[in-house]
């Protein structure tokens, strides 16, 4: 196993396997102000935004209404209620642990999609820009319309430009690593036809502002290809990456191994005939519905910060 610090992280990594451990992990109050803290940086706020690295924060009042719209997108919504599904019992149970839903009168689950899940986007997108070093293709949150709606689609959008791969990525929030992982396995059971919609809903939408970078790359082969399956066969893309990041609630710093034991249990299949190379991630945040309360707060507490500037 090997041992890498990063920006107060202590990051394990075996193999594909990652599992970032933040400072002061033994003492949970100081965990969770320190971790909480750094996500809502002036500079981490502002890149998610942004589609390039090493921004600095520059105090001006141009910065501080960009600090203000982007903490907004994580606050004032209603649970948004996704479309009633019939479940087997083992998604039933997991489900009733990690969301709060309602039962419509014919017994079905009606689920109720929360915060937490775009904190936990957004934190994704942090580690795989500044730790990893890809670059973001469009943040996903540019593409919803209603602050209380989710991005459609994959929930994170990435490429690198020197091996010319493309990253769709998936983000859970759970209380369990392992109810993480079972969700994760459900959703890759639809991910070569997710992406072949991403391709057409996003990375085609010429409505979109993607990556410049990206663009001079790729539109010329984007422009004359009607799928995303005829988009690799014509433009150097010769592998994609399938990012996994789990933010969990359970175990503690001396299970880390065990963490990254539970990750071989995400399925690792080849997409769409490609060369796919999978890269899992864990973050354990102690308790997840303290992390969600202490998080909400100080975005609140941020919003009125940047509004009085």
């Amino acid at each position: 196993m090997n041992v890498k610090n990063f920006d107060g992280f202590t990051v394990y990594n075996e193999d594909n396997k990652y599992s970032f451990i933040y400072m002061d992990f033994q003492d949970e109050s100081k965990f969770l102000e320190g971790l909480v803290s750094y996500i809502f940086e002036e500079e981490n706020l502002l890149l998610y935004s942004e589609l390039s690295t090493g921004l600095n924060f520059e105090p001006s009042k141009r910065e501080y209404v960009k600090l203000y719209k982007n903490i907004q997108y994580f606050l004032n919504e209603e649970l948004m209620n996704l479309t009633i599904v019939d479940l087997d019992t083992e998604l039933e149970s997991v489900v009733c642990e990690e969301y709060e839903y309602i039962k419509d009168d014919k017994g079905r689950l009606k689920l109720q999609q929360d915060k937490i899940g775009k904190i936990g986007e957004y934190i994704f997108h942090l580690i795989l820009t500044r730790y990893f070093g890809y670059k973001c293709i469009i943040p996903k949150f540019r593409i919803t319309t209603d602050r209380n709606m989710s991005a459609f689609g994959i929930d994170t959008l990435f490429y690198d430009d020197e091996k010319s791969e493309i990253l769709f990525g998936e983000a859970k929030f759970s209380k369990k690593l392992a109810n993480g992982v079972f969700l994760v396995n459900r959703s890759l059971e639809d991910y070569e036809q997710n992406i072949k919609e991403e391709y057409l809903l996003v990375l085609s939408n010429d409505n979109f502002n993607l990556n410049s970078s990206f663009l001079n790359a790729y539109k010329d082969k984007i422009e004359v290809c009607k799928t995303f399956v005829e988009f690799v066969e014509e433009s150097n893309v010769n592998s994609i990456i399938i990012p996994i990041f789990i933010a969990h609630g359970d175990g503690n710093k001396e299970a880390v191994k065990k963490f990254l034991d539970k990750l071989n249990r995400v399925n690792s299949n080849k997409i769409l005939g490609l060369k796919t190379k999978y890269l899992l991630i864990s973050l354990p945040v102690i308790d997840k519905e303290k992390f969600v309360d202490f998080a909400i707060r100080t975005a609140v507490e941020k919003a009125h910060e940047y509004e009085c500037k």
